[in-house]
């Protein structure tokens, strides 16, 4: 049994107490709730449910739940007399703010990813879409009409299809004169989506992931002010930026 005389010990009791109440009473605001829940409950809640912080909940729910006993077992066994069975280490509490902080303050999508984006025009002219592809690596490619409106994307997987099918269809153009509004940009897959710039990483995660698992192709998320497709395009996360993702989630 630790006897609470030194300070090294009350202060790694009040500063793990305070990161855990910090994330308990965020969890009470994300779900609306006035704190009467139990932890393990409203663990639960946002694990199950569709809320900004639910894939990080879901994914570290293990060691959520042992900050939760180490709490009880401190302020359980807490005598009137200074004496504690448990006293967290100052890994516990490092491992704990950065929880804190990744739950409460969770980075938004424009604090990760700052990637060019190459856009084009329907009356663009293929040779010289296709070098700069080639060149820079560009795999997705917003285009708009002469209005500036948002109407598709050019991608490997759109020029793959539309060269079968000429090929299927034995119609030979002259690729030197085709202009991007002459391929079907649309083919109805769910392969890429508009956000906010107000997206957070993890929710950014979860369309990856939910894309995944119901077997889509979703490849690009565009980065707008409020995720409408006819806004400024600010910055992308393709499919490719997973890995920059799954090492956010590592804490």
């Amino acid at each position: 049994m630790t006897t609470l005389e030194s300070t090294t010990d009350e202060e790694n009791i009040i500063s793990f107490l305070a990161y855990f109440n910090e994330i308990d009473k965020h969890f009470d605001k994300v779900l609306w709730e006035d704190g009467f829940s139990p932890y393990n409950e409203k663990l639960k809640k946002i694990a199950e449910g569709n809320y900004t912080i639910t894939s990080f909940v879901r994914k570290h729910i293990y060691q959520l739940k042992n900050f939760w006993e180490l709490r009880n077992f401190i302020t359980h066994w807490i005598k009137s007399n200074g004496e504690t069975f448990a006293s967290p280490t100052q890994a516990a509490i490092a491992k704990i703010s950065k929880y804190a902080e990744k739950i409460t303050k969770p980075a938004k999508v424009l604090d990760l990813f700052r990637k060019k984006i190459y856009k084009a025009h329907k009356e663009d002219y293929l040779k010289v879409i296709i070098p700069e592809m080639r060149k820079y690596w560009y795999s997705n490619i917003p285009i708009y009409d002469e209005k500036e409106n948002f109407v598709g994307i050019l991608n490997d997987s759109r020029l793959l299809y539309w060269i079968s099918d000429l090929l299927i269809n034995e119609d030979y153009l002259n690729l030197w004169l085709t202009k991007v509004g002459h391929i079907q940009l649309e083919y109805g897959w769910k392969d890429y989506r508009f956000i906010s710039q107000d997206m957070t990483i993890f929710e950014a995660w979860e369309l990856f992931s939910q894309s995944k698992k119901n077997g889509e192709r979703l490849s690009v998320l565009f980065i707008t002010p409020t995720g409408n497709p006819n806004e400024e395009m600010l910055w992308l996360i393709s499919n490719s930026d997973a890995k920059l993702i799954d090492e956010y989630l590592i804490v």
